[in-house]
């Protein structure tokens, strides 16, 4: 059996996290336990930049002090990276492997918020310009075939995937 801790309340992001834990390891639902809690990220409510991997990776270190015993701590941060004036969307997770003590680190592809914006995303969030724009969710942006959860999922693998490097 498969232990996952994940640090979250998002139904999305512990669906995405558990679907690429039971992809990578080629897992049936039986075979993973998974437990979860809401856990401080110590970064703003809309992380830019490093602010990301810095609430990641807080919130793995958190969970890992609540649940003792896990084989994986995993979290997931939602956040804004900028290069050269242009602006993403991704998900950042880190994952902690007890056994190694190996964090395995991986992100999203990330879609373009506008730079025009950045700056009221800045006194706000990205959730509450979205509101502003009029979309309710992340499928109204991207479509049915691109959720929430989809995105956690592939930051997941690709956390995954590090595990065979590091």
């Amino acid at each position: 059996m498969l232990r996952v801790a994940i640090a979250t309340s998002s139904q999305e992001k512990i669906e995405g996290i558990q679907e690429a834990f039971l992809r990578f390891f080629q897992l049936k639902k039986s075979e993973i336990e998974i437990s979860f809690r809401k856990t401080e990220s110590k970064v703003p409510e809309q992380p830019f930049d490093s602010e990301i991997y810095v609430g990641a990776y807080n919130r793995v270190e958190k969970i890992k002090e609540e649940l003792e015993g896990w084989d994986y701590y995993v979290s997931c941060e939602a956040g804004i990276e900028g290069f050269v004036d242009n602006y993403f969307n991704v998900q950042v997770v880190c994952i902690l492997e007890a056994a190694s003590k190996n964090y395995l680190w991986g992100k999203s592809a990330g879609w373009q918020v506008p730079s025009k914006d950045i700056k009221a995303i800045k006194n706000g969030t990205l959730d509450s310009y979205l509101r502003e724009k009029g979309f309710r969710c992340l499928e109204d942006i991207l479509g049915l075939s691109h959720t929430r959860s989809q995105a956690v999922a592939q930051a997941t693998e690709m956390a995954l995937a590090s595990k065979k490097l590091v």
